[in-house]
């Protein structure tokens, strides 16, 4: 049964089906929508977003249906404006409850009938069952308020970001919004009114604050490049990869070894015979690469040119990697109050409660344990993100 969600809350339990609003509790036999909704957890569904690779209703509206869908969007975004000009808060509040219901059955049956052409016209993707796990944990990202406390900012009163921070965040409900669909080869990015994460100066971080008890941060050592020696069937070292180059590759300091090491791995033309010994490029994108597009492990299918296309294998499959086991851990937290903060390149962040340090062993071995073999992993915590100290687990 094809149906849509009125709001993405867990709290929020409403879908439109069968011309009818629903609320509180699921109708059986519910398997088709739009996108995910965090009361949907655990169902078995297919979503049309997933299946169009991220692309917007607005992209993927067929021509028939387009006149349509542009008088109930632009409807949408009215009511959308009233309640942002009434200071009504989208996020304290069910959508479905500050929206006339006869503009919810018309809005959601429209959206029902692009949904039928998108599972008509698009293919399940081969990395359907990944990307939908993936898009369950950052939607729980999406709906957990961070603890932002803007005073660690003062010291870099002298720095245009930091007063831009400082601005934007403070004394407001700050959240962090991932978008699953923002780069070719899976690595996230982040919607424009998100906290920006990823490319928060290392000292700013000190503004994000537990809600928990503190943080812990895994992180693999040199993910990318143990990336490289997992694709060429190299054993993983147990030591840092760089000190293993340096010793058993290039005979030279660990700083050059990291330095040379990645301008071979990011450069398709790189004329370096020790690291084109060690390492056969060839090999590996002979087992990936597919005309214009590689494979990675995960079932992702990129289109790229040669140049790119050995660049995109290894950063998508680390993402990949990486976010396989953030899913792993998530499901490993439900029922906890510890729950994953947030993601950073090759690392995760978890909110942690003292009351499951039962579970950090495990959380280690479950992230340490990849598709691709055993990954040296660090771990640190701290009552910021920016203060964090390694620990021996």
């Amino acid at each position: 049964m094809l149906f849509q969600t009125l709001d993405d809350k867990k709290e929020c339990v409403g879908i439109y089906a069968n011309g009818e609003l629903r609320f509180d509790e699921l109708p059986n036999g519910i398997s088709k929508t739009w996108s995910y909704s965090n009361f949907l957890s655990g169902a078995d569904i297919d979503y049309a977003s997933i299946y169009c690779l991220g692309r917007s209703l607005d992209d993927v509206c067929p021509a028939h249906l387009l006149e349509d869908w542009i008088r109930v969007s632009d409807r949408l975004r009215s009511f959308i404006r009233a309640n942002n000009l009434a200071k009504v808060s989208l996020v304290d509040n069910c959508f479905f409850d500050l929206t006339p219901e006869r503009f919810l059955k018309e809005y959601c049956e429209i959206k029902n009938q692009i949904c039928e052409w998108v599972f008509e016209k698009y293919e399940r993707p081969a990395n359907y069952d990944h990307l939908c796990s993936v898009q369950e944990v950052l939607s729980d990202i999406r709906f957990r308020k961070v603890n932002f406390d803007s005073k660690p900012l003062q010291s870099y009163w002298g720095e245009n970001k930091a007063k831009l921070l400082t601005k934007k965040f403070s004394g407001t409900d700050v959240y962090c919004k991932y978008n699953l669909f923002g780069s070719v080869t899976g690595r996230l990015t982040l919607d424009r009114n998100s906290l920006p994460i990823l490319n928060m100066k290392k000292e700013y971080r000190a503004t994000i604050k537990p809600n928990n008890d503190f943080f812990i941060e895994l992180d693999y050592n040199a993910a990318e490049a143990r990336v490289v020696l997992a694709l060429s069937d190299k054993e993983q070292p147990n030591e840092d990869i760089h000190e293993y180059h340096a010793t058993n590759l290039y005979q030279s300091s660990r700083a050059d070894a990291k330095k040379r090491f990645f301008a071979w791995l990011y450069n398709p033309n790189s004329e370096d015979l020790i690291s084109s010994g060690q390492y056969d490029r060839d090999l590996i994108l002979g087992r990936y690469r597919l005309y214009d597009s590689v494979e990675t492990l995960f079932n992702r299918k990129i289109k790229c040119d040669d140049f790119h296309a050995f660049n995109y294998l290894i950063q998508s499959t680390c993402a990949d990697m990486v976010l396989e086991r953030m899913v792993a851990i998530h499901e490993l937290l439900k029922g906890r109050k510890s729950y994953i903060a947030f993601t950073l390149h090759d690392s995760i962040i978890l909110d942690f409660n003292s009351e499951d340090k039962d579970l950090i062993k495990t959380i280690v071995e479950e992230y340490r344990n990849t598709k691709l073999g055993k990954f040296k992993t660090t771990v640190s915590a701290g009552k910021d993100l920016y203060n964090l100290k390694l620990i021996n687990i």
